[in-house]
């Protein structure tokens, strides 16, 4: 019998992702079934139906419509690492990152698009403007996307 991994792979870090950015926090539909079934086992996902509700209870109280799987708090806690869990945790009112994030940290929450840099005046910038003399030009801020990731979906609060 397979084993439930700690970590996503590449792939089951694009199909995690996807789900976030969705406003339901579905997993596309287009995703390889080997892909699904991994993500299934690792727990990252709750199969819900259309209102967010648990699918089994659903069935159990008659409900045969359409289900679909939709990524947890597992799987939103999956996708970061202690330091980026942290990060995000951490960031002040206004999105702003904590000013000791280590810039590995940033830059990997950045390449997630959970993270975006931004100047003084609030114009967001591709890179963290490092020319690897001055320093970074740039704070990293928390994305919707980033925000999403440690609270969850609004709808409905669903626990692995």
């Amino acid at each position: 019998m397979a084993t439930a991994r700690k970590v996503p792979t590449p792939a089951h870090r694009r199909a995690l992702l996807a789900a976030l950015a969705d406003v339901k926090g579905r997993v596309p539909e287009s995703t390889n079934t080997r892909v699904l079934d991994a993500i299934w086992l690792a727990h990252w996902v709750t199969e819900v139906t259309n209102t967010g509700r648990g699918a089994a209870g659903a069935r159990w109280a008659g409900y045969d419509g359409p289900t679909f799987l939709s990524i947890n708090s597992r799987g939103r806690r999956a996708l970061l690492t202690d330091a980026g869990h942290t990060a995000l945790r951490s960031v002040g009112p206004d999105g702003r990152l904590p000013k000791g994030t280590a810039w590995p940290t940033a830059n990997a929450l950045h390449r997630d698009g959970l993270v975006e840099y931004r100047d003084a005046n609030g114009t967001v910038h591709p890179t963290d403007g490092d020319d690897g003399v001055r320093g970074p030009l740039y704070a990293p801020y928390a994305t919707e996307l980033g925000r999403r990731i440690v609270t969850g979906f609004p709808q409905a609060q669903r626990a692995a």
